[in-house]
């Protein structure tokens, strides 16, 4: 069986939210195999940085600026990565954003923009590659959502909601895309070292390097694995947490999160 390298090498490869975190750093893994990069982002700058560190890796890296939540753009996305590439084998939507939103002071501004990006960009980033896989009968399609979407945390009506709203849209692609060759795949990450958890508004335990999140995520998409979670002791807390009957789960999870009480709505 070809090494894991070895199996990116060639594949041409989207990545949404590369100018950061997650993204940032998964391109720069999968570029060093020598996979063909396009990178979206809003900030070409630290895209830029990606493809300066990559220069001499083999694979090619596209620079495209744009807002996920922007439909208009999306579609341009994709326009320019056919035209350059021929096809996609892979598409990533990794962009989002995190957030604190208590109902006792809920933004729906903020619950608004959090969907705009997390829900609609996911399905702008992924949908217009969907008609060229088809006549391919082949590639994968993947979503990286939280292990926040599996229930309704404190604090985070918006972002829980939204993760789990991105879950949903993934398994229903799933199931109509298999006929067609085409995988779909689920990415749920426990906490994660990135800007989006550089902070201390609540417990966050088992966090995993960016660099083994993006190895783990790598060798989930080469094995086309459906469903992913990780780390796996975040796994099985996440599972326990889903077998808890509300009137336990309404008092142990808040008690647990170590939130602090003066929490106000943001953006992460």
């Amino acid at each position: 069986m070809a090494s894991l390298a070895e199996w990116y090498r060639g594949k041409k490869v989207v990545i949404t939210g590369a100018s950061s975190g997650i993204g940032k750093d998964l391109a720069l893994l999968l570029g060093e195999f020598g996979a063909d990069l396009a990178l979206v982002a809003r900030r070409r700058e630290s895209m830029e940085e990606v493809r300066q560190a990559l220069q001499g890796k083999g694979g090619e890296v596209l620079v495209l600026p744009a807002d996920v939540s922007d439909r208009q753009a999306m579609e341009g996305v994709a326009r320019e990565v056919l035209d350059r590439f021929g096809h996609a084998d892979i598409v990533i939507g990794n962009a989002g954003v995190g957030g604190l939103n208590p109902a006792p002071s809920f933004d729906l501004d903020i619950h608004q923009r959090t969907y705009a990006i997390n829900c609609l960009g996911l399905a702008y980033t992924l949908v217009p590659f969907i008609p060229s896989m088809i006549a391919r009968r082949d590639g994968i399609l993947v979503g990286v959502s939280s292990l926040a979407g599996f229930r309704g945390l404190p604090k985070a009506g918006s972002y829980s909601s939204s993760k789990a709203a991105q879950g949903v849209f993934l398994e229903s692609l799933r199931v109509d895309l298999r006929p067609y060759g085409i995988s779909v795949l689920r990415i749920h990450p426990g906490f994660v070292e990135t800007p989006m958890t550089d902070h201390d508004e609540f417990r966050m335990p088992f966090k995993v390097p960016v660099r083994k999140s993006s190895w783990l995520i790598a060798k989930a998409i080469r094995r086309r694995k459906a469903v992913y979670l990780y780390p796996w002791p975040m796994k099985v807390l996440t599972w326990v947490n889903r077998m808890l009957p509300p009137f336990l789960y309404d008092r142990v999870v808040p008690a647990l999160s170590g939130q602090k009480e003066e929490i106000r709505p943001r953006m992460l």
